[in-house]
């Protein structure tokens, strides 16, 4: 699993945020299917941290896959 760093800002946090997961792509799904193995460790990727100024914004886009969801947190976010 990834340390809790914010996908957005960058953040690392230790309070509030948490995880978000965003609609699989058939990439995913296959990818995320290898967690089903033993001994397997790592982190789907498809689920992303955010803390805790991001996230509720996140959330509201966890029915996309993570590439348009990102699209549109992107443009709230400009760097």
């Amino acid at each position: 699993m990834k340390p809790p760093i914010c996908h957005t800002c960058g953040l690392r946090f230790f309070d509030g945020g948490g995880l978000v997961r965003f609609k699989e792509t058939e990439e995913d799904e296959e990818f995320n299917k290898r967690f089903e193995q033993k001994g397997f460790v790592g982190h789907p990727t498809n689920v992303f941290w955010f803390c805790k100024d991001h996230i509720e914004e996140a959330l509201k886009y966890q029915h996309l896959t993570k590439t348009e969801a990102f699209q549109l947190l992107n443009q709230l976010n400009p760097e």
